[in-house]
């Protein structure tokens, strides 16, 4: 035991009893021990509410009550520390129904020797500690000390119980950090741990400050706070007075979140999706609580995320449409279900094909076509983007080289690269054994990048970068303007490229707005000595724009949708016979232009 003072309280109403306790404790070396005494059993039970004493002494024999009484009310009051129970004499029927109420030993006090105390206190402490560790790792979450999900699921069930008992409402928030998974990825899962804890921390004072809120009275439950594992958490509001005040919690926990955390030299910026069920509006039952809520919480991403929702009827359907589509996506890889488009790029001055954008679709049975927007954010949050990103990329490669082959001129293909793909470790070396193995030159394919992509950790992306440039690559940002890119990452970064996102082109010719920064864009990527592609082109009017600001290539449905690999194969097989198809629509379309 380590060099602190014990502190005993005895809870006897013999004076003499007191006396021979106290003669035997100064007799004891080694442990230092401080000795309280209290005659009553109220003045016992008001002792033992605060907690101040490390063990407890009790008589058997409590006038009208006894010590087996005071043993289990000071247990039902939450009290931790370790209950010896004294008695005048022996008997082996009392000792085991003391040890069966939970006490942690049984002393006769006529047999009783300071060297026999000092064991069974130092013994009852020891056993105990052990028994509390045993329970936090069976009941805390280890990383956050927050209830883990075994026992969060009893205490919901306690409540739900008393709101019942009472005819009152109680509430279940389900909590998830929005991108954390970027934040693993970026910078590593003990960054990530790191903030785990401190959202904890917030929560738990969030909640604090919050008491007030949801309770009625002092015998009503204090909310939990819990962490099911990963960026998940929950809270439950016991005895809401109205469905209004579990958004009233949400909106406080939104606001806790917001300020930045900071990370040894990082400082973050974090947000969380809050999905709320109501007891018994959306569930009669810990389980169906947890399910409705989890499904507000998706709802809640879906509506842009940092928000909360309330549980719907109709989510439900949502929550399990998402889930067979995850099922499904988990098993299209290996079904070969996922199909490469391509759309061309067009060279501003002379309308030929300049480039190949390749695009990933998933045709499913029956040859339904799913289209990205469906499926790439659950890729994103489950993973799955790793090993498709990986298929997109070799068969693209494998693709241009059939292109060749087929005596098709060497026409680039851009491969977008995700944002957990790029920042894999070796990724240069993925993409040099993909080269390899495809007998891909570097000149043959762009590698697309996203601004937020280069904006997290941006030495690490500059590392990667630059080995990429080394091995002879093309470096492109994709949707620029949409991110926050700044003109001394672009000095900074070996850059090829830059597209302008298409929310820019769509308006360029009615908002001047997008037409300044359309402009700007381009002015500056070419003082960089960096090459403009307008993704999005659409119309006659914003082809005459991008002309006359002198972009350098542009895509979009004014020419071609991306498009499976046999229409391309047409598209490129006139080109073969000199201006070709598509540039031949282009010439029309200028022509027209230049006369409106």
């Amino acid at each position: 035991m380590d060099n602190k003072v014990v502190k005993i309280l005895l809870v006897d109403d013999d004076e003499d009893d007191y006396i021979m306790t106290r003669d035997l404790i100064s007799e004891i070396e080694g442990t230092r021990y401080e000795l309280t005494w209290v005659t009553t059993y109220d003045k016992a039970l008001e002792a033992i509410d605060g907690k101040n004493h490390d063990i407890y002494l009790v008589d058997f024999h409590l006038g009208e009550r006894s010590g087996l009484e005071l043993l289990r009310e000071a247990s039902e009051k939450g009290c931790r520390a370790p209950i010896i129970i004294l008695t005048g004499q022996a008997d082996k029927g009392l000792d085991v129904q003391a040890m069966r109420s939970g006490a942690a030993d049984y002393l006769v006090k006529g047999q009783i020797n300071a060297p026999l105390l000092d064991r069974s206190i130092r013994y009852s402490i020891e056993r105990k500690r052990s028994e509390d560790d045993i329970y936090r790792m069976a009941y805390y979450d280890i990383l956050t000390t927050l209830p883990n999900r075994l026992l969060f699921n009893d205490r919901l069930t306690q409540a739900i119980a008393l709101a019942e008992r009472h005819d009152r409402l109680a509430a279940m928030l389900f909590l998830d950090l929005d991108n954390f998974k970027r934040i693993n990825d970026t910078f590593g899962h003990h960054m990530g741990d790191d903030l785990l804890k401190k959202v904890a921390e917030r929560l738990r004072r969030c909640m604090r400050k919050g008491d007030s809120l949801t309770k009625h009275g002092p015998d009503d439950p204090s909310d939990t706070v819990a962490r099911l594992g990963g960026d998940e958490f929950t809270i439950i509001l016991c005895e809401i007075s109205r469905p209004e005040d579990a958004a009233r919690v949400a909106q406080r926990i939104l606001d806790a979140l917001s300020p930045q955390f900071t990370l040894g030299a990082y400082e973050l910026y974090v947000s969380a999706s809050i999905g709320i069920a109501i007891y018994p509006h959306d569930g009669i039952d810990a389980d169906s609580l947890l399910k409705n809520a989890d499904a507000a919480m998706y709802h809640a991403k879906s509506e842009g995320k940092k928000n909360y929702q309330y549980y719907r009827q109709s989510m439900n359907a949502s929550a399990l449409e998402r889930l067979t589509m995850e099922n499904h996506l988990r098993k299209a890889l290996e079904r070969e279900e996922f199909v490469l488009y391509y759309q061309p790029q067009l060279d501003m001055k002379t309308g030929e094909i300049v480039g190949l954008e390749a695009l990933i679709r998933w045709r499913q049975a029956g040859n339904k076509l799913i289209p990205p927007g469906e499926f790439i954010p659950i890729a994103e949050e489950t993973g799955l983007i790793i090993p498709m990103s990986n298929w997109i990329l070799h068969t693209a490669c494998t693709q241009r080289k059939e292109w060749h082959a087929a005596g098709f001129p060497h026409i680039p293909v851009s491969i977008n690269i995700s944002s957990q793909q790029f920042q894999q470790k070796n990724f240069a070396n993925t993409i040099k054994k993909v080269m390899e193995d495809t007998d891909t030159r570097p000149k043959d394919i762009i590698l697309e990048i996203t601004e937020s992509t280069l904006m997290h950790n941006s030495d690490a992306v500059f590392t990667t970068l630059y080995e990429l440039s080394k091995l002879g690559l093309r470096l492109s940002i994709d949707d620029f303007g949409t991110g926050y890119s700044s003109l001394s990452y672009l000095k900074r970064f070996p850059l090829h490229a830059i597209k302008i996102d298409r929310s820019f082109i769509k308006d360029v010719n009615t908002n001047p707005d997008d037409a300044a920064i359309s402009k700007a864009i381009i002015s500056m990527a070419h003082s960089l000595k960096l090459k403009v592609v307008a993704e999005g082109v659409e119309t006659r009017h914003q082809l005459v724009f991008l002309s006359e600001q002198g972009c350098d290539e542009i895509q979009g449905f004014l020419f071609s949708r991306p498009v499976p690999v046999e229409e391309i194969l047409k598209l490129l097989t006139g080109e073969k016979k000199g201006r070709g198809l598509v540039s031949s629509v282009l010439n029309r379309v200028w022509e027209t232009a230049q006369k409106s």
